[in-house]
């Protein structure tokens, strides 16, 4: 069985890419460095005598940093920083080396891999009262604590099961090391964990061996899909578990940094912020993220300088879009039915929204700053495009519209297609062979003249494109 490294195995080029670059990144914004002028500061944090230092953790208020530094052989040990106690040596279980990866907010609780007496690398979490736990495995020999909650009582990783496959798992005092299982395939790990310690996001496999970014929950694992490529991985996710950050190959076979949440799902961060990528730079991956999701940093090619870089984007505060949708000749409960927004720039979809509509027709979603054309669509109503919205660092409102009926076919025309669609279901009720939800025009849940007159009133209607 191959030993674990830090940088080793499936998914690691996700951790490891350029990693002391995105670390200083990450450290100066949680220090304050980059937005604080009047605080500025750069502390080198010293070595045990040997030639490098990792930084890979840090806590809330910047007051504790854990990492990993060499020490005077050549090993790779365990530290944890602070201005007043410099940097402490957290040990082993017995062999040579060990990295920590993650720190609570407080600074009292430190998480990551040590090996024992047989050079076998096991997650640990670390406390003052306590030293260094031994979380176990899953039945293996190997295990890796990479995140934990914020009050440290919630840590996350990878452990080899009995088999010797990776599985991310969840460990809590009270129910020990839990197996998150997979997305149908044989391995999986964990990177990140929210502040109360009920998500988890990282990467597994599906069925076909694929690895694929996912968001666990309620002992759901959520397949987070790709960007058309084979693999994709989740590195962090925020404070409230509603955002998820990482890299996913594109069609291309490049690597894309991306956003996730339930209302956008899988951004690429390379179409959503184009504007600050004229130059031909790329947005590779993303490393972490501050606890609101706002700050994200990550690993980029600088095509000015050509070369991988750390970045650090502000994705700017988000602003609501509020206004009425109004769905033509309809008679039924607007509340059940979905709308779909999708967010447009330069002709690129930059984002998709599905609005619930309130009993008035009344919607509000959130974006961030930027012109958009935006394009609204429901079952069997015709695509309306609104151009030219700008939102400049406060909210927006009045976004009105009025959808026409009758598409039934969903190919954005009222047509002869359409015409036919509603014969083959007329005369039915919900439950009927032939009913279609769709051609029941007007929501009265029967398929009657009434539809007919609608279709016959829109007929030769085309939507936007």
């Amino acid at each position: 069985m191959q030993q674990h490294s830090s940088c080793g195995r499936i998914g690691a080029r996700f951790l490891c890419r350029a990693h002391l670059f995105v670390v200083l990144a990450t450290l100066g914004l949680s220090l304050g460095v980059i937005n604080s002028l009047n605080a500025q500061s750069l502390t080198w944090l010293g070595t045990f005598g040997g030639n490098e230092s990792w930084a890979n953790g840090v806590s809330a208020d910047g007051s504790v940093v854990v990492g990993m530094a060499r020490n005077t052989s050549g090993y790779r040990r365990t530290f944890r920083w602070t201005q007043s106690g410099g940097m402490q040596n957290l040990g082993t279980f017995g062999g040579t080396e060990s990295v920590a990866w993650g720190v609570s907010a407080d600074g009292s609780v430190v998480v990551g891999w040590a090996q024992n007496g047989i050079v076998q690398s096991h997650a640990f979490r670390w406390t003052q009262a306590g030293g260094m736990q031994d979380l176990g495995t899953l039945g293996g020999d190997y295990s890796g604590a990479y995140d934990v909650s914020a009050d440290g009582s919630v840590v996350v990783g990878w452990a080899h099961n009995a088999g010797g496959y990776w599985r991310a798992f969840r460990w809590t005092q009270a129910g020990g090391m839990q197996d998150l299982g997979t997305l149908g395939g044989n391995e999986s790990a964990a990177y990140g964990v929210s502040a109360d310690g009920s998500v988890v996001v990282g990467w597994a496999h599906n069925a076909s061996g694929q690895i694929r970014a996912y968001r666990w929950e309620n002992g759901v694992m959520q397949n987070l899909g790709a960007f058309g490529g084979t693999e994709s991985a989740a590195t962090r996710v925020s404070a409230d578990g509603s955002v998820v950050v990482g890299g996913s190959t594109n069609d291309s076979g490049g690597y894309h940094a991306f956003r996730w949440t339930a209302s956008r799902g899988m951004e690429d961060l390379n179409q959503t912020y184009a504007a600050l990528l004229t130059d031909g730079s790329v947005l590779l991956q993303c490393r972490e993220m501050s606890p609101d999701g706002r700050y994200i940093v990550g690993i980029g090619w600088n095509a000015a300088l050509s070369r991988n870089e750390a970045f650090l984007l502000d994705t700017g505060a988000a602003y609501s879009i509020k206004g009425n949708v109004v769905l033509g000749d309809f008679t039924g409960d607007i509340t059940q039915i979905p709308v779909t927004v999708e967010l447009r720039q330069g002709g690129n979809v930059v984002g998709t929204r599905t609005l619930s509509l309130d009993p008035g027709g009344n919607y509000a979603f959130t974006t961030y700053s930027g012109t958009y054309d935006l394009a609204f669509k429901a079952s069997h109503w015709l695509r309306l495009v609104v151009t030219d919205v700008q939102v400049v660092n406060a909210d927006v409102t009045g976004v009105n519209v009025s959808l026409t009926n009758g598409d039934i076919d969903g190919d954005n025309e009222v047509t002869l297609f359409d015409f036919g669609a509603l014969v083959a279901a007329f005369g039915s009720i919900p439950g009927d062979p032939n009913w279609n939800p769709d051609a029941d025009l007007d929501g009265d849940e029967e398929v009657t003249l009434f539809d007919f007159g609608v279709l016959v009133r829109n007929f030769g209607a085309i939507g936007d494109e």
